[in-house]
């Protein structure tokens, strides 16, 4: 079988059995049951020998005792037990098992390591994530996997981007995040210790995963650089692979270590393989997701001239300063585009900027998109709006929908405000806009998006 299909039951299981499934509120066990109680499936077992029945369900004693084939086993239990469950779900043949637990080699524990060490070579049929991390959720089938409160989070609406964190906290905060923005999610994976499942399994998984667009990793260090390296390469060419490294400097690598027991390794290293295997490398977790939102969203450029199309002329300088500043060129429009929009936008500054002038109604910006999406000299189109002039007129965004649908260019709408312009910029959303809220941030992924279109025109 191929290996990316022994990683499939993690996240589309049959059957499920939660070991440590409790009664007893705050206690992770509960959690992880009550989260999994909501997925599509209904074969949801807990297990648990203290008890009759956990929250309404019948518990059994053993995963042996369920007496039914198992997808997928939760192991929620202290950590010098978990071996001994882990064998019990193995010699079950449940096809893969999560351990949540912690207290191994992150801590320096060697004894109970070995001994999981020791069952996933003697089992290898039985795919094994973590320990110590919070598993998994895929957004379309509610498997959760996780110990996250849903009272204290949002989950993230279903989207094509998918997300391997092999910090589960941190996980969980971004996708709380990810859930008040215009993206959503396909699947999540947080893999913890990495002692059979690690990133670059994942990697390859979502990669021929049809429902995954884009591909976000917060990444620590690699268990396996050579395979990481292989792997990553070959999925980047068809799926764009964007990472946030933890641990870049002599300080924070020895946190990354103690952390998930990771091997962080040289910044320099990294970078070289990030780089040779077509990764896009992220500053931070703002510029992570807004690298994705956007090669989600957008087709990718033929180029890197943008052009800026704007009603505020210090605003459009602005965006034209930051998009020079990160390499990117300043589109010069064609001679029969200056002259057409010119003669329909008689007041307008036609250059680029396109400074439409503060009177500027939505009619003026569908006269300039449409001329920067017919004009070949324009690879990008950036639209800056000030939405608290009067002639923006809300009731008339909708009718960018169509001018947006037709575009073959990245396309992006950036707006700078409080609640008014919050509101329209989600009108804008709606009519099928990608977003930001400053030009700097735009441009720094619209300069990935560009630096990426241009490793697969090379490699192809």
């Amino acid at each position: 079988m191929h290996k990316t299909k022994t990683i499939e039951p993690f996240f589309s299981p049959k059957s499920i059995a939660v070991i440590g499934a409790s009664n007893t509120k705050g206690k992770v066990g509960y959690t992880i049951f009550a989260n999994m109680k909501k997925a599509e499936t209904k074969n949801v077992y807990p297990v648990n020998p203290k008890y009759g029945n956990v929250q309404g369900k019948k518990a059994y004693a053993s995963v042996s005792a369920i007496r039914k084939k198992i997808d997928l086993a939760i192991i929620a239990l202290p950590p010098q037990i978990v071996p001994d469950s882990l064998e019990e779900c193995m010699k079950n043949s449940v096809k893969a098992v999560i351990i949540v637990s912690a207290g191994f080699s992150e801590v320096g524990e060697e004894t109970l390591t070995k001994k999981i060490s020791a069952l996933i070579k003697k089992y290898p049929k039985t795919r094994v994530m973590g320990p110590n991390c919070v598993g998994v959720m895929n957004i379309r089938s509610k498997i959760d996997t996780t110990f996250f409160e849903r009272s204290r989070m949002e989950i993230p609406k279903k989207g094509t981007l998918s997300f391997i964190s092999q910090s589960g906290a941190l996980g969980s905060m971004i996708l709380d995040w990810v859930a008040t923005q215009q993206f959503g999610v396909n699947k999540f994976a947080s893999y913890g210790n990495a002692m059979d499942i690690d990133e670059a399994d994942l990697l390859e998984y979502f990669g021929e995963d049809p429902k995954t667009k884009v591909i976000t990793v917060y990444l620590e260090g690699a268990r396996d650089g050579r395979k990481f390296f292989n792997i990553a390469k070959k999925v980047s060419k068809t799926t764009p692979i964007i990472v946030l490294k933890g641990g870049k400097s002599d300080e924070t690598r020895k946190a990354a270590s103690s952390h998930t027991g990771s091997l962080a390794g040289s910044s320099d290293v990294y970078n070289a393989v990030f780089r040779q295997s077509g990764i896009i490398q992220a500053d931070d977790l703002l510029d992570l997701f807004n690298i994705a939102k956007l090669l989600e969203k957008e087709p990718l450029p033929k180029g890197n001239r943008v052009l800026v199309i704007t009603n505020g002329g210090g605003f459009g300088i602005v965006a034209a300063d930051q998009i020079i500043s990160h390499g990117l060129k300043l589109a010069k429009l064609s001679k029969k585009s200056e002259d057409e929009l010119k003669a329909a936008l008689p007041r307008a500054s036609i250059g680029n900027p396109i400074d439409l002038l503060g009177d500027a109604d939505i009619e003026s910006y569908k006269k300039a998109i449409g001329a920067a999406q017919k004009d070949k000299n324009v690879d990008i189109i950036m639209v800056l709006v000030l939405f608290n002039l009067p002639t923006i007129e809300a009731k008339k965004i909708m009718s960018l929908k169509k001018a947006r649908a037709s575009a073959a260019k990245p396309t992006v709408v950036c707006a700078i405000g409080s609640d008014y312009t919050k509101k329209y910029m989600k009108k804008i959303e709606k009519a099928g806009f990608t977003t930001f809220n400053y030009p700097s941030v735009a441009a720094k992924a619209l300069k990935e998006m560009v630096s990426y279109a241009a490793y697969l025109k090379k490699t192809r």
